[in-house]
């Protein structure tokens, strides 16, 4: 059965390879062309000047506000327009041009990442991606020369990654006009933007019912009915600024819906979609920064007449961070390319990389941490700040245990055109028999009318790792359909089954980019000239390999027992309301 978007991770659930998809690996150096090479050199030369001068991580952390003399200085420099096209005086960077850019920016400082991500990568992307042309030929150009900024607001005090189920209401008047009530929370740059791609659920008419669905606007601070309620303060990520928002019946034209009625929820997707690559690099950018200041720390400090790099457990440490930067690399530039393709679901890869960078972050920032021992804990040493500002990042653009669900819940439903059905099916197994008959017939015939293996040639020094890989995906196969046919329609709402597999498919989907990326620089340099990286490949593979097994081993029938008790135990923490295990010296 065709895939009509194909989805390489979401093949990989069936057992099968997209190999189209990633090989040959993409030139991410040569960006799209010469002039886009010279604005990214430019603009990292830039960002590199201003560190430690205009750009102050330690005075935005202390004071809690990016100064407006840095915007300013940002907007001079094409920062704040980025992602718009060119016709409306922007950028229009490239995917990978983009996040080169704004890895650049995030190895720098995570508070002006984060405010640029926003203004360019969501508030400013939902115009680009779904605005009329009026819309974009009145926000655009401002939003490119800095007049002032965008921001996105999606989050609510009752809802997080369940944003269909959105409180915030939206109702159209007589005169086409729309009045918003509702409050959104933690929205970036929200207390200073001049325009806001905002949510509400509408009613609309399906199949004869009023029903509420999700739709998109842009809103104004100076419409009426829009009041800041105020910025909230944080772990980390200060200089940054989280606004909470109130609309009372907040008036918006008719003229600034965003995309149509009831589509709010495919604009929300697309944008975080595209969002993820951002978040993936700027994760990405940071490790390597941390990495850096962890490799100079390990060679400076000496404890028991050695420097703390000569200790096994410290190489460690360094050898498994280098290795996992390199695969997240890889990811980066594969997605970056899915993206910039568009004849295939990038979904699924972009869920992988955010997972995979953002927690990749955040285990530098502890290592370094931990490295440092006491001055890791401590001021005016720079990591206690690493660490705070890293954290956010497995709960930003989707938490990690909502796109691990999102992850494995896609892949089990393949092929791509069976999704709603068999997603109703896996709900009432009774009522869909022949629905769930058929599922299974078509995934035998996906499985044998594709393969598992990996059909492009690779240097003898990667051939182990490919063979290992094709021997994985065919595992991950027999795996989604053994975890379908054991939990039928409990398969919902078993998540450590899911989660499982979703670490699965992440580590094969790194896996097969690392391959790529490795086989592309061997074709490009010689075999002789990439030790390091035929080096960092092979340590990768084995790691993420041995992790892929232990999750196998861990959807074992065995293993159901274990998930058992887990959930026991649960139960009885909830009813005690903590722990509850009684100290029977204090009880008396």
């Amino acid at each position: 059965m065709a895939d009509p978007q194909p989805s390489f991770t979401r093949g990989l659930f069936a057992g099968v390879v997209h190999d189209s998809l990633l090989f040959p690996y993409p030139k991410r150096l040569d960006l799209r062309d010469a002039d886009e090479a010279r604005t990214v050199r430019k603009i990292i030369r830039r960002l590199r000047e201003l560190d430690g001068n205009l750009i102050d991580s330690a005075k935005f952390d202390e004071e809690e506000t990016i100064g407006d003399e840095v915007i300013a200085e940002f907007a001079r420099m094409g920062m704040l327009a980025l992602t718009i096209p060119k016709k409306y005086g922007g950028l229009e960077l490239s995917s990978s041009a983009y996040a080169r850019v704004f890895a650049a920016l995030s190895s720098i400082d995570a508070s002006l990442a984060v405010l640029v991500g926003v203004h360019c990568g969501l508030g400013a992307k939902a115009i680009v991606l779904h605005g009329n042309d009026a819309q974009k030929e009145r926000y655009l150009p401002p939003l490119a020369r800095g007049d002032f900024l965008a921001a996105y607001a999606l989050t609510e005090p009752e809802v997080g990654s369940d944003a269909q189920n959105m409180r915030a209401t939206a109702t159209v008047q007589p005169d086409g006009s729309w009045r918003l009530n509702g409050r959104k929370i933690w929205i970036g740059n929200g207390h200073r933007a001049g325009v806001i791609a905002t949510f509400a659920q509408a009613t609309v008419e399906r199949r004869g019912e009023s029903v509420p669905r999700l739709t998109a606007f842009l809103i104004r601070p100076d419409m009426p009915g829009f009041r800041v309620v105020g910025t909230v303060r944080k772990l980390g990520i200060r200089g940054s600024t989280q606004a909470e928002l109130s609309y009372e019946d907040l008036s918006v034209p008719a003229d600034h819906l965003l995309g149509s009625i009831g589509r709010g929820f495919s604009v929300a997707v697309h944008v975080l979609n595209a969002g993820r690559l951002t978040l993936a690099a700027g994760c990405t950018g940071g490790a390597k920064k941390t990495l850096e200041k962890m490799t100079s720390y390990a060679e400076e400090r000496v404890q028991f007449g050695h420097p703390l790099a000569d200790f096994e457990i410290t190489q460690r440490k360094l050898s498994r961070l280098a290795c996992d930067i390199y695969a997240s690399d890889a990811m980066l530039g594969i997605l970056a390319s899915l993206i910039e393709r568009g004849d295939n679901d990038y979904s699924l890869e972009a869920a992988c990389a955010k997972v995979f960078a953002s927690e990749l972050v955040w285990r530098a920032a502890d290592d370094m941490v931990q490295l440092a021992g006491g001055r890791g804990f401590v001021k005016p040493y720079p990591y206690e700040r690493i660490l705070r500002d890293s954290r956010i990042n497995r709960i930003f653009e989707g938490a990690n245990e909502v796109l691990r669900l999102f992850i494995a819940l896609n892949g089990v439903q393949a092929p791509a055109d069976a999704l709603k059905e068999v997603g109703s099916a896996l709900r009432r197994p009774l009522r869909n028999l022949g629905l769930l008959g058929g599922y299974a017939t078509s995934r035998v015939r996906l499985r044998l009318g594709a393969t598992s293996t990996l059909d492009i040639g690779v240097h003898e020094q990667l051939r182990k790792h490919k063979e290992f890989f094709e021997k994985h995906i065919a595992e991950l196969g027999g795996a989604t359909d053994r975890s379908i046919i054991r939990h039928r329609e409990k398969i919902i709402d078993r998540q450590l089954v899911l989660e499982r597999l979703a670490n699965m498919a992440i580590d094969m989907f790194a896996t097969a980019c690392v391959i790529a990326r490795t086989q592309s620089l061997i074709d490009e340099r010689g075999v002789e000239k990439c030790g390091r990286e035929i080096a960092l490949c092979g340590l990768f593979c084995v790691e993420a390999g041995r992790r892929f097994r232990g999750n196998r081993e861990r959807l074992d029938a065995r293993e159901e027992g274990v998930d058992d008790g887990r959930r026991a135990v649960a139960a009885d923490v909830r009813l005690g309301k903590g722990y509850f295990v009684t100290d029977a010296i204090l009880e008396e």
